[in-house]
């Protein structure tokens, strides 16, 4: 079987997750939204040259899926092959994704939206599957500029036939100097950030193999053992005839 939205799906659910928190903490207020754009870059500086009066930046959390890597324990499985000796299939194509949560805003807000961030998503270490399919089920429009995530909605990412493990959300250390070159990499200036691995998310569980052609022909051949091997009995084993 094959998700092919199990990524876009995952980043949604962990989107609704730490936007459902920051609502609570907002209670009453106007919450800011969770982003799955990368962290903004700082804006142009005005042709003429003259320097623009400081504006705040507005306040917001962005997860920021970054990168994703082969799951190391699924991309060693090997299926075992049928009761007729043919191969079940290639192994499970299964990914780990690394994701990215920063804040934007003025003073101390954007280390409290953080904080938010970092506690819904590590409150939901182990995301269940009612979970899932609540928030998957709750989608009306996905994205009316891209027709093909219309399949959201439906996608089974909490069905054990298609997602055999469930989802676990992990934060995951990460030194200043890899944290750096992602900031680099964005162009972005650094904000206070923290970092995510979401395992193991199946993309294909295994195709059906081709049917092997039956056989219609039986053809036996013979032919001489160019080294043929042989022993000699042991002297004892032959005996005279007679007594005497």
């Amino acid at each position: 079987m094959t998700a092919q939205l199990a990524i876009p799906a995952t980043t949604v659910v962990l989107r609704t997750i730490v936007q459902r928190r920051i609502g609570l903490a907002y209670a009453g207020l106007t919450a800011p939204t969770v982003s799955v754009e990368p962290p903004p870059r700082p804006p142009a500086s005005p042709a003429n040259g003259m320097a623009a009066a400081a504006q705040p930046e507005p306040a917001g959390l962005y997860l920021f899926l970054h990168h994703v890597v082969p799951n190391a324990a699924w991309r060693n499985y090997e299926p075992r092959p049928d009761g007729i000796g043919r191969q079940g299939g290639p192994s499970p194509l299964a990914v780990d994704l690394h994701y990215l949560l920063a804040a934007t805003g003025a003073g101390l807000e954007r280390e409290v939206l953080l904080g938010l961030g970092i506690t819904a998503l590590n409150r939901h270490g182990i995301i269940s599957r009612p979970l899932i399919r609540s928030i998957l089920g709750a989608i009306s429009v996905a994205d009316p500029s891209a027709p093909i995530l219309d399949g959201l909605a439906t996608e089974p990412l909490h069905d054990p036939a298609v997602q055999p493990e469930r989802i676990t959300v992990a934060q995951a250390p990460v030194d200043v100097d890899l944290s750096t070159k992602i900031w680099s990499a964005l162009q972005s200036p650094m904000r206070p950030c923290a970092h995510f691995l979401v395992t193991t998310v199946f993309l294909d569980i295994g195709e059906t193999p081709p049917e092997a052609a039956e056989v219609t022909k039986v053809k036996v051949g013979v032919r001489p053992d160019a080294e043929p091997s042989f022993t000699l009995p042991p002297d004892d084993t032959v005996t005279a005839a007679g007594g005497g």
